[in-house]
């Protein structure tokens, strides 16, 4: 990424683009120096910061949780696995391209390994596949033939990592390390108060979270599209650790196991980067409309919890009452507000107008 030396101006749907394009090619590889790191994450600061909406929109129902959290000055935040679309955070990955890596990752651990064993046989511990292989190498065959003669072990292996690999495929998804909050750039739509506000029986609220962006919260807009992102690499670079740890092999393959996992980590550093990208792709065709910005918080230190609440920082500004909100949650809501210092706003069916719009009305 350099999106520094030169400052150029985009309208709001050019830096959307131009957004999808830099997530697409920017790597945070974890054998970066901290220096690094730091200018990676730095410059996609910049990038974003000039296009931050003055005004991001949160659609909420009248629940206790709701309504508390809006008194306490809180934003709530939660893991992807609770929100309504069962697809959101999903990924794709090719499997045939990961076993493809997979297998070469083997055939160059199994060579070394031979390797090693040719010119010191001490060098390993005495294993089932230690013996394999000397017993190969004494047989006077090459290494080509030795390494294809252990991959009836492999394929073994292989099978039961897919498995594994399957079962876990909704990773991003219940991953309790981040917790995300959803915000959209509009505030007159008719889907969100419906789907979102409890029926136009909820409130809205409004944030500027420019300055407070700069200090301390990840904030991206989200990138639509027709396609899942691609995740074979992060599943190849990321996830692997946690995929292959969490996996119990078979006592047959647990030394192979081992210098599998090895041979993986050496040769693919993790990119971070994808820590991030894959709670940012959503369909195109469905959720587009939306417009929705999200806020990232990366945390291991939650790890256990799928809710938390972190500060609004004074970064809200106004409240709208949705247009079928019950007068007593209304008058509860309006004296918080009046605490608050907001804008308060109501929002109603337009009247004057033929069109299915909604109407925003200060009060």
């Amino acid at each position: 990424m350099n999106m520094g030396k030169e400052k150029i101006s985009y309208t709001k749907m050019q830096f959307k683009k131009e957004f999808a394009k830099l997530m697409e090619t920017t790597s945070w590889t974890s054998n970066l120096s901290q220096e690094e790191s730091m200018k990676v994450l730095r410059e996609l600061h910049d990038f974003i910061q000039p296009y931050i909406p003055s005004k991001l929109f949160r659609y909420r129902k009248c629940g206790i949780d709701e309504v508390i959290s809006f008194e306490q000055g809180n934003i709530p935040l939660c893991i992807a696995e609770k929100f309504s679309d069962k697809y959101d955070s999903n990924v794709f990955y090719d499997y045939d391209t990961l076993s493809s890596r997979f297998s070469i990752a083997f055939s160059m651990t199994m060579s070394n390994i031979v390797q090693i064993a040719r010119s010191n046989p001490a060098a390993f511990p005495d294993s089932p596949v230690k013996s394999k292989i000397l017993t190969l190498i004494n047989s006077n065959i090459t290494d080509s033939e030795i390494i294809n003669a252990l991959r009836a072990d492999y394929d073994g292996f292989l099978k039961q990592m897919k498995s594994e690999i399957q079962k876990q495929e909704v990773w991003p998804r219940n991953n309790k390390y981040t917790k995300i909050g959803c915000f959209t750039e509009k505030i007159d739509s008719k889907f969100m108060w419906d789907h979102y506000a409890d029926g136009y029986k909820g409130f809205a609220l409004e944030y500027d979270f420019r300055k407070w962006y700069a200090l301390h919260v990840n904030l991206y807009p989200v990138i639509y599209s027709s396609q899942m992102l691609d995740a074979t690499e992060m599943i190849d670079r990321i996830c692997i650790t946690d995929y292959v740890d969490s996996i119990q092999p078979e006592e047959a393959y647990k030394e192979t196991f081992e210098l599998f996992k090895a041979q993986l980590h050496q040769q693919y550093p993790i990119d971070l980067m994808y820590f991030i990208k894959m709670y940012l792709y959503k369909d195109k065709a469905e959720y587009s409309h939306e417009r929705e910005w999200r806020m990232l918080k990366i945390d291991q230190n939650s790890s256990d919890q799928e809710f938390i609440s972190i500060p609004d920082m004074n970064c809200l500004k106004a409240i709208y009452y949705g247009p079928h909100i019950k007068s007593r949650y209304k008058e509860h809501l309006r004296t918080i507000a009046k605490t608050k210092g907001i804008r308060e706003y109501d929002v109603i069916l337009d009247r004057n107008s033929r069109k299915y719009s909604l109407k925003v009305v200060p009060l």
